[in-house]
């Protein structure tokens, strides 16, 4: 292990530590804040992607783990979304993922950790770079978003009662 990669997981750790902190918090739902986290997670991984592509070629593994982890960090999102509570406060509308959804954090950890032990077991190395693990990250929060805003909707029309 380099210190690179010690660096890197030291900084994972803080970024999922400070969004678990985040999540358990009551936060107002502002649609454009809400979405403010996730572009800047998925800019800063495309760069980051970007160089660690220069050279690098992409298999059908890769593909496949790549579309994968997808798949499964936007599912991860949406429980998240969905274990989510929402209540108005002040008149604004509030939510919190709250403790239970947040320990979904580990089961997206242990996903991200299988498919990098495959994605290393078939040579498939640009799955496990900086770039698609921040990339994952910004699938996740785009699944917890959309669903915290579509339910947000929800509440809306039931509170001019």
């Amino acid at each position: 292990m380099t210190s690179q990669n010690v660096l890197e997981i030291a900084i994972a750790v803080l970024v999922v530590g400070w969004i678990i902190y985040r999540q358990t918090q009551w936060q107002t739902l502002n649609p454009a804040r809400i979405w403010r986290g996730p572009i800047i997670v998925a800019v800063i991984g495309a760069v980051s992607l970007k160089t660690s592509l220069t050279g690098a070629t992409i298999g059908t593994t890769a593909v496949a783990l790549l579309v994968l982890e997808a798949v499964l960090a936007v599912a991860v999102g949406v429980g998240m979304g969905m274990l989510s509570q929402i209540r108005t406060v002040g008149g604004t509308l509030a939510a919190r993922t709250g403790l239970i959804g947040s320990l979904l954090w580990f089961v997206m950890l242990a996903l991200r950790l299988g498919v990098d032990v495959w994605a290393s077991a078939d040579g498939a190395k640009i799955v496990a770079s900086t770039g698609v693990i921040l990339l994952m990250l910004a699938l996740n929060r785009v699944g917890r978003t959309a669903v915290l805003l579509r339910r947000a909707e929800q509440v809306r029309p039931l509170e001019a009662h």
